[in-house]
């Protein structure tokens, strides 16, 4: 390209310097003019050949442009990662933040359920258990034993007196149960639940029991075949057990999560 351009000024340089010449000449005038029109042409091709400066100038703003676009993405892509990571970190921190916040309002929510079951609730079953107990012992099973063998053995009046005792201590225990909707002071869903099922599973152990007594008194008023009514007391019998077992089971579990002795 520069060899081309210095050609080129060397040509039109001879053409005006023989154009002065052939001024000055007059002579030889028409051989100088041809020869200067030859440089002026030799002027006008190298001129043509030349590579335009403006071409080549586009070429590489088109290039630097374009090295531009590429370096910016580039940039623009490492600013989005380094925003993805931050966000990243943030979400991590906020995360870690929320489980340690919610550890610690379980924690405090145990602290708080035990002690609420501790002073509020604890003692309530702990006194319709006793209770369940002092009936069976105190009115059952001093008379018992021998009615269920042979009824006619035992004291009629007294068997009578026990088992009415038995199913109206039963129904009252029964109604305290009813009523017994502390649970509700727990905070932790899962203890109320349990809660719910004890209080359920104790008020059919309480039932059963006093529908043993009242079966028992059904066979003695002669309103059905006593030996028919035995029977019912002891299949009443025995689900009331069952039915005391599952109720305690709750209460383990409720205990258990809690940190509370039974005893």
């Amino acid at each position: 390209m520069q060899g081309l351009m210095l050609l080129c000024l060397l040509a039109f340089i001879i053409f005006i310097v023989m154009l002065v010449i052939a001024a000055i000449k007059k002579k030889e005038k028409k051989k100088l003019v041809i020869s200067a029109i030859s440089c002026f042409v030799l002027f006008i091709v190298f001129a043509s050949l030349s590579p335009k400066p403006e071409q080549g100038k586009k070429k590489d703003v088109k290039v630097t442009a374009t090295e531009a676009k590429q370096d910016e993405t580039k940039k623009k892509n490492e600013e989005d990662q380094k925003k993805a990571d931050e966000q990243k970190k943030v979400e991590e921190q906020r995360k870690q933040d929320e489980d340690k916040k919610k550890q610690e309002q379980q924690k405090t929510a145990v602290n708080t359920d035990k002690s609420t079951y501790e002073n509020e609730l604890k003692p309530k079953i702990d006194s319709m258990i006793k209770e369940y107990d002092e009936i069976w012992n105190q009115e059952w099973r001093p008379i018992w034993g021998e009615a269920s063998k042979d009824p006619a053995s035992v004291d009629q009046n007294a068997l009578k007196e026990k088992m009415e005792a038995v199913t109206n201590r039963y129904d009252e225990l029964s109604n305290k149960n009813t009523v017994f909707k502390d649970g509700a002071k727990l905070s932790d869903p899962v203890l109320k639940e349990k809660i719910e099922k004890f209080r359920v599973e104790f008020g059919l152990a309480t039932n059963y029991r006093s529908n043993a007594g009242r079966a028992v008194t059904q066979g003695m008023k002669g309103i059905a075949p006593l030996k028919e009514r035995m029977e019912e007391a002891q299949k009443s019998i025995k689900l009331s057990d069952q039915k005391l077992i599952n109720a305690l089971a709750n209460l383990t579990e409720v205990e258990s999560k809690l940190g509370v002795s039974r005893n």
